[in-house]
């Protein structure tokens, strides 16, 4: 497995579970499995959803946000592929959370800025702050 694969791998598991996690948070009484999509809201087991990003993951996969946690949430396989991420209800989703502000850097650094020799150390830390996550929380 490539060093972007094995990175991909680490940072979707830790977005998806924070997903739920934030999930929870919001709705107490819900299961941990479960998480709510960022587009469209339905709620799944977020083993089964995706890590959805607003801006894609750019031409040759090094978008100098592919691995900035403000540019990804927990996406329903439908949203997230058939639907093309739902840019419109991604943005307005953006725009609620984070600020227009933060869209606009996000937009300004997915050109400018760039993860070249970074990316072991970048799977390496989704790595470890995934398994504190579930460590946290006592599941799986």
């Amino acid at each position: 497995m490539t060093a972007k694969k094995t990175t991909d791998k680490w940072f979707s598991l830790y977005i998806r579970f924070r997903g739920a996690l934030e999930f929870q948070k919001e709705v107490p009484d819900a299961d941990i499995t479960y998480g709510r999509c960022c587009t469209c809201g339905v709620i799944r087991e977020w083993k089964y959803m995706d890590c959805g990003h607003f801006i894609g993951r750019g031409s040759g996969g090094m978008s100098g946000v592919r691995w900035d946690e403000r540019n990804a949430h927990l996406q329903c396989k439908p949203c997230n592929g058939f639907f093309g991420g739902r840019p419109h209800e991604y943005e307005q989703f953006m725009v609620d959370r984070y600020g227009q502000s933060t869209v606009d850097m996000l937009r300004y650094l997915d050109k400018r800025q760039s993860y070249k020799n970074k990316v072991v150390q970048i799977g390496l830390m989704y790595k470890q702050m995934y398994a504190e996550l579930i460590k946290s929380t006592g599941t799986l």
